[in-house]
């Protein structure tokens, strides 16, 4: 069971929620219903509590729960099948909570992107999730007036790999709703994860209502009582932006202050080693190993491990001491019958064959990435951890790295780091956040690349001074006192929403 839940992306839905979801898709006149992923069958009881007479078809891959499901329903409408590789007729109501398999694990995925574009003309990114897959399909089998409701991850709605999916429900005009539930709530006990659920109507619909649901109660009324609601027209929505935005009661103003970062400089993620536990070294295991100095790259390993805004040589000579992973081992370097050995152990420890070492030569070779002058943090809750690193030394993913597009003096570069810091900053960074379950957000480099962040050239020379005055403030004063000093200099100039 444990093993099928994890092989199928199995997450079984809370009962509230799928009460709405079945209610909302069964009218007068349905007759058909189609569970395309029934899992242990909620969706099919409470189908048939509302109308008997149902004629309902349900599938899974999973072999436990058809046969689990054949004791309570007609044999022929349990089918264990695979519901991508099976045809079907169409039907007036579909719910389902499909499997939330990411793209990885979707062993044929090249086979269904061709299929998918072949059958429905549509072209799904290799990044997409299988429930979008599942998704697709169904729109595609939904009768005329048929209504559909799916559950699934909101990461879509923020991702590159989600325009396709978004350009394809603005294209339909199917879509009626996106109930979106707040981060913080943990709707599967296995899984943290984002939730919504999509609502969809085979007829052409004129808007869109984007619902905000922060407890689970809200449920129990119809779309048209819900409060925290946004609705546009289609026309107003653009598949290539951010559509957690559009759940937002003011969205962003761009201001002629304000510019795209990427204008400034890039973001880049950080060193990937493809097996840390190998790579990552301290000091001790240096020493008990006799490495080579040349094989031993410093770097930052863990974001915990930095806790002041300004990580400078003093700070990483403390994490030496401190016994720390410090350094990275490139192999590449090796000269000496120690380093050999090391990697000589690693091979037969079978370390080369993990995914990223097997697609490198020669496998114990490291990304040649520069140190970064500026990191950010690639998860957070409420706040992006910027830190300002004058120590020279390289950062694993657990950073992504920020450099500057041309060659900056060191007060410009100081100048920008302290704006990053502010709330005025990270309010208008958090536009392009990516948001996971129990409240986790997420910053992709080109997420924060396509942020707008103010226009630092338009500072006057007076504010510079004070803004720099107060940067040499951080290390010993209240950096609180000091961000909030520096937010009153910087909001001035910038209007964030």
């Amino acid at each position: 069971m444990i093993n099928n839940k994890k092989r199928y992306g199995q997450y079984f839905t809370n009962e509230k929620i799928a009460k709405f979801m079945v209610n909302w898709v069964i009218k007068n006149k349905t007759k058909s219903f189609l569970d395309p992923a029934v899992g242990e069958g909620i969706f099919i009881k409470l189908a048939q509590q509302i109308d008997k007479t149902l004629n309902m078809t349900a599938l899974d891959i999973d072999d436990y729960w058809c046969q689990y499901l054949q004791h309570y329903f007609k044999k022929d409408c349990i089918k264990n099948v695979d519901y991508l590789n099976t045809e079907l007729d169409k039907y007036d109501a579909i719910v389902c909570n499909p499997p939330y398999n990411k793209f990885q694990k979707i062993k044929n995925r090249k086979i269904l992107i061709n299929n998918f574009q072949e059958k429905y003309s549509i072209k799904l990114n290799g990044y997409s999730n299988l429930c979008i897959y599942f998704l697709i399909k169904s729109l595609n089998e939904l009768n005329t007036n048929g209504r559909c409701a799916y559950i699934i991850p909101y990461e879509f709605l923020n991702t590159g790999y989600g325009e396709v999916i978004k350009r394809f429900f603005i294209e339909s005009h199917m879509l009626h709703s996106i109930i979106k539930f707040d981060n913080s709530m943990k709707l599967f006990e296995d899984a943290i994860t984002t939730s919504c659920i999509l609502l969809f109507e085979n007829k052409y619909n004129e808007k869109i209502h984007f619902i905000n649901v922060s407890n689970l109660n809200e449920l129990d009324g119809t779309t048209n009582s819900f409060i925290d609601k946004k609705i546009y027209t289609y026309d107003e929505l653009n598949p290539n932006e951010k559509w957690l935005n559009y759940f937002k009661i003011k969205q962003l103003k761009v201001s002629n202050n304000l510019i795209q970062l990427k204008d400034i400089g890039l973001v880049k993620r950080g060193i990937a080693t493809g097996n840390n536990s190998y790579f990552t070294l301290n000091t001790k295991k240096i020493s008990d190993l006799k490495l080579s100095k040349d094989v031993c790259l410093p770097c930052i390993t863990k974001s915990a491990d930095i806790t002041n805004l300004i990580f400078d040589s003093e700070e990483f000579e403390k994490l030496k001491r401190d016994n720390k992973k410090t350094y990275l081992f490139n192999g590449t370097n090796a000269n000496c019958q120690n380093d050999y050995e090391y990697i000589s152990y690693g091979e037969n420890s079978g370390y080369d064959k993990t995914y990223l070492t097997s697609h490198r030569k020669p496998w114990y070779s490291i990304e040649n990435k520069m140190p970064a002058p500026i990191l950010l943090s690639v998860f957070c809750r409420n706040k992006l951890k910027v830190i300002r690193n004058t120590s020279n030394v390289r950062n694993l993913t657990t950073f992504h790295g920020f450099y500057f597009n041309k060659l900056e003096k060191e007060n410009f570069i100081n100048l920008f780091f302290c704006y990053l810091l502010t709330p005025t900053a990270q309010k208008i960074l958090f536009n392009n956040k990516r948001e996971y379950g129990e409240g986790l957000d997420k910053f992709e480099p080109n997420d924060l690349n396509n942020a707008y962040v103010l226009n630092i050239n338009l500072i006057s020379e007076n504010d510079r001074n004070k803004i720099l005055n107060l940067y040499e403030d951080l290390k010993k004063s209240n950096r609180n006192k000091c961000i909030e000093e520096m937010d009153n200099i910087f909001s001035s100039y910038t209007e964030a929403s």
